[in-house]
């Protein structure tokens, strides 16, 4: 068997004492360097990075792979940048042990769970030659943060977009590893989007009510997405969603039976079903949108994000885009 090893600098710190630590099946080893060095061709002089003081961890996970990992890390495809998440599994697990004992104590207030967001820098190595390539966020070129920064001007300090600003958390959970939430954040948009657009379509039926719709639609309990978008719909609007989006049906059975498992037996869900949910969570509300029964400020960029981060899975459902449409920049899906 291969021997897999992810060196990943964290920008987090804890009092965790510099060792190395069984977390399952994989090593995961703990220090504190000052610097990350980069080295290039023999004759080049390396490149040093400091690290934020008193700021950073690098963790060193390893483990003995079948050759699955291995075959996906030397792979061409999307496939090699799934890997990195077996590593930070590994690492959030051992930090959630320090964060137990933790709780109400300020060194261990920055020990949490992390994800890809929190990566100051990562690479891989199989017997100890290095695989696919080295992964830095330890600096920002000047050009990047104008371009930025003329893109963002126009947002600070109003209230622009305020419905594609609430869909920004579930990309940020998913960001710092925290996947379950941002399950459970792409749900509750959804069903909150859903419900004013079924009201408001209720009222221009004639029901004028505020507390008539109200009673009507707390008397749906069970399955209640699925029944507002399907006959609910078809009554008021002469559609469903199925007739918007051919995949909705088993999107919608697949969302709803995992939040309820999420829900009432505390199962938790992992990266891939919660960028699943979010992808699933916009689809839906732009089908309303596009169908002229609900206003929806979602600019494309983010829509295409939610393609992408749901089509790079193994074994998606039939319902998420494949890369090819994903990397559309529109609302095709």
């Amino acid at each position: 068997m291969a021997r897999v090893a992810f060196v990943v600098g964290i920008a987090v710190r804890g009092p965790i004492a510099p060792r190395a630590y069984q977390i399952g099946s994989k090593r995961v080893s703990v220090s504190y360097p000052e610097q990350f060095i980069l080295r290039g061709a023999p004759q080049t002089a390396p490149l040093v990075f400091p690290l934020p003081s008193g700021r950073s961890t690098q963790f060193v996970v390893e483990w003995d792979d079948d050759g699955r990992c291995v075959a996906a890390l030397q792979s061409s495809g999307f496939e090699r940048h799934l890997v990195v998440y077996e590593a930070l599994g590994a690492i959030s697990e051992l930090l959630l042990a320090f964060k137990l004992v933790c709780i109400g104590h300020a060194d261990g207030r920055g020990v949490r769970t992390i994800g890809i967001g929190d990566t100051l820098y990562f690479y891989s190595t199989v017997d100890g030659g290095q695989v696919a390539e080295l992964n830095m966020s330890l600096w920002q070129p000047a050009e990047a943060a104008q371009e930025t920064t003329s893109l963002a001007l126009p947002h600070v300090g109003t209230s622009t977009i305020p419905l594609a600003r609430r869909y920004v958390r579930c990309f940020e959970l998913v960001e710092h590893g925290f996947y379950t939430e941002a399950f459970l954040v792409a749900f509750a948009l959804l069903d909150d989007f859903v419900n004013q657009t079924v009201s408001a379509l209720l009222e221009k039926k004639g029901l004028e009510s505020k507390s008539d719709r109200a009673a009507l639609m707390r008397g749906i309990k069970e399955n209640r997405l699925a029944i507002y978008l399907g006959p609910l719909l078809k009554v008021v609007a002469g559609t469903d969603i199925q007739s918007l989006w051919s995949g909705a049906t088993s999107a919608l059975n697949w969302f709803n039976s995992t939040r309820n498992r999420v829900a009432h037996a505390a199962e938790s869900v992992e990266r891939p079903a919660a960028t699943w949910a979010i992808f699933a969570s916009l689809k839906v509300v732009i089908c309303l949108r596009d169908a002229g029964f609900a206003s929806a400020d979602i600019p494309v960029e983010i829509f295409r994000e939610a393609k992408v981060l749901a089509s790079w899975a193994l074994d998606p459902p039939s319902w998420v885009p494949d890369q090819a449409v994903a990397e559309l920049m529109d609302f095709t899906t």
